[in-house]
């Protein structure tokens, strides 16, 4: 359907050229591992610090997701700044739950009402996206 898709990988490898008995030498190839196709939701969401410049959401200064055709944009920048805070909520999440065996019963239970809230809606947009 004309849909983004991007390629994460979890190691980058090189095979070693080697030569047998009557053939030729192989030649030294790069291959990657544990490969997965993810969207620029996902990236954003879940990948490295994401900022908005200009007309783009660039991810960890290199990846860059166009939000707009111009500077003038402002109802498509206004989505992608609340993304980047969405984003920025997830990661609160995150640590909450990591830290959250040190928290009274009362504590965990408001964390647990605004985690899934935060949660639901990240669910929303990776499924739209998929």
């Amino acid at each position: 359907e004309g849909r983004d898709a991007y390629a994460v990988y979890h190691a980058k490898h090189r095979s070693v050229g080697a030569v047998s008995p009557g053939r030729e030498q192989r030649q030294q190839e790069a291959f990657l591992s544990e490969v997965n196709f993810v969207s620029k939701f996902a990236l954003i969401l879940f990948g490295g610090r994401p900022r908005l410049v200009k007309n783009a959401i660039v991810v960890d200064n290199w990846l860059k997701f166009k939000v707009c055709d111009n500077d003038d944009g402002e109802k498509e920048k206004t989505n992608a700044i609340i993304l980047i805070a969405l984003r920025g909520l997830l990661d609160d999440v995150i640590v909450e739950h990591v830290v959250k065996t040190f928290a009274t019963a009362e504590e965990k239970s408001r964390m647990a009402q605004r985690h899934e809230k935060i949660i639901e809606v990240v669910r929303r947009i990776l499924a739209d996206e998929g």
